[in-house]
């Protein structure tokens, strides 16, 4: 009788075990989400002021998904100032990548964006931190679906101080006026009641110029 008291307490321990390390993972797993998300679609136009040779390279390169031109321990282009680029007797309009991402924004300021108003929304949003109109154009092609998708949405503006710091662009020579753009995006039924509107400052555009946007997309 007493062996098999032993026994039912062993199993009893056991299952007691098993039981708390599932709960540990389905916290971990499931309810805490993750910290990582990739960064689509960073592309990069360089605007010099005459045709130049133009190393650029990331800070944290080791976060590089995927590239196009291939990244090679950085690219080195011949740029021109209507931002056409070349590299190896080929010609591109930017440089892109796709980027791992540990730097996810909680969303208590930005902006709540519905479908209807989207077009209207990217449109003014991006004129005044200060796209040109292809640049626009291209981000607009890019995220509208994703915004018409998702019916109503929360974003919020990554810009250049706050992108610098998670993974700094190092351009040589050093471009005079430094544009980066995260988007970030992320699907919600309602409208936030605690989400801060953001406030968000304009980029001039004078001497060699470098532009780059790309977005995180949380659904």
């Amino acid at each position: 009788m007493k062996e098999k008291n032993k026994k039912a307490k062993k199993i009893l321990i056991i299952l007691n075990i098993i039981f708390l390390f599932l709960n540990i993972y389905f916290i971990i797993f499931v309810l805490i989400p993750s910290t990582r998300a990739t960064l689509r679609k960073p592309i990069l136009y360089l605007y010099p002021e005459a045709n130049e040779t133009i190393e650029v390279k990331l800070e944290k390169d080791n976060l590089i998904e995927t590239s196009y031109p291939k990244y090679n321990d950085g690219w080195v282009v011949e740029a021109s100032p209507d931002g056409n680029l070349k590299i190896n007797g080929k010609n591109y309009y930017a440089l892109y990548w796709d980027e791992k991402s540990l730097n996810k924004t909680d969303f208590k300021q930005g902006f709540y964006v519905e479908k209807e108003k989207a077009i209207e929304f990217l449109e003014d949003k991006l004129s005044i931190i200060g796209l040109n109109e292809r640049e626009a154009n291209e981000f607009i092609m890019y995220w509208l679906p994703v915004l018409e998708d998702n019916q109503k949405s929360v974003v919020y503006f990554e810009l250049t101080e706050e992108r610098e710091k998670n993974n700094k662009l190092i351009i040589n020579p050093k471009p005079d006026s430094l544009l980066r753009i995260v988007f970030h995006v992320k699907k919600v039924n309602e409208r936030p009641n605690n989400i801060e509107e953001q406030q968000l400052s304009t980029f001039e555009r004078k001497g060699f110029v470098a532009v780059e946007w790309g977005g995180i997309n949380y659904n």
